[in-house]
């Protein structure tokens, strides 16, 4: 029976022109078999490869009611580039995962259902939680998760995993204002879960191996350093932020 929850999911991408066209393939035979009410919002946020021009020939064969195209012509961020997207969205339920394979489409499916199972027992997120790691990023993971527990007194486990998926009304509440324009804005999703006391529940995903172009947030060694440095900062300033309100 179809649920009358319907889905938006958005799908942000940056230089992900070998990735992205798999992706969408992988979401037209979920929606071809899936009896849920299910939109698919892919954002471009400025791509400088022929991402775009791969996209727009794509979706001139999709089903507009089902697809959804957004290119932006600058760079707007990774945070920007979803909040923007999920403005857009038509959903009651709201979601967001990555175009780089290493995440399964069907988690989101996955985070779908269990949300519709859970919704009754109040107001929730629901996201992944890593389980495949290598023992050195899990280091990391649980570093940031330490530093935000000392910096914000709020515990958050595996701030970075995907998918995340949530009401459009803890969207509209929430998250449409304020929200940080880099990959901060997954710490800032489940503090303001935390902060507003939404039950997050998780459920365990698989990450593979990227198999075409590189991370953008924490691929390489230097990029995954930036990357902390900014989650840092960004914790830091979101604790002076508190402190002033």
């Amino acid at each position: 029976m179809t649920n009358t929850n319907k889905l938006s999911i958005v799908i942000p991408c940056f230089n992900e022109a070998e990735n992205i066209l798999i992706v969408i393939e992988k979401f037209q035979n979920i929606l071809n078999s899936t009896v849920h009410s299910i939109e698919i919002i892919v954002i471009d946020g400025g791509s400088t490869d022929d991402t775009s021009e791969k996209l727009k020939a794509r979706f001139k064969t999709l089903d507009p009611k089902k697809f959804k195209l957004i290119l932006q012509q600058e760079r707007g961020g990774y945070g920007h580039d979803i909040i923007y997207a999920l403005c857009k969205a038509t959903g009651d339920i709201l979601s967001w995962t990555h175009a780089d394979l290493q995440t399964d489409p069907n988690d989101v499916i996955t985070a779908y259902e269990l949300y519709i199972k859970e919704q009754k027992k109040g107001a929730l997120i629901i996201k992944g939680n890593r389980k495949n790691r290598k023992l050195l990023e899990t280091f990391f993971t649980i570093g940031m998760q330490f530093v935000t527990w000392i910096a914000l007194k709020t515990y958050i486990d595996d701030i970075n995993a995907q998918p995340k998926l949530f009401s459009k009304e803890f969207f509209t509440k929430h998250l449409e204002h304020g929200a940080p324009n880099d990959f901060s804005l997954d710490l800032y999703t489940l503090y303001q879960a935390k902060k507003n006391k939404y039950k997050i529940i998780t459920f365990p995903v698989y990450f593979a191996q990227r198999l075409h172009g590189e991370a953008k947030g924490g691929g390489s060694w230097k990029g995954r350093i930036r990357l902390i440095w900014r989650t840092f900062k960004y914790i830091f300033e979101l604790k002076r932020k508190i402190e002033r309100s």
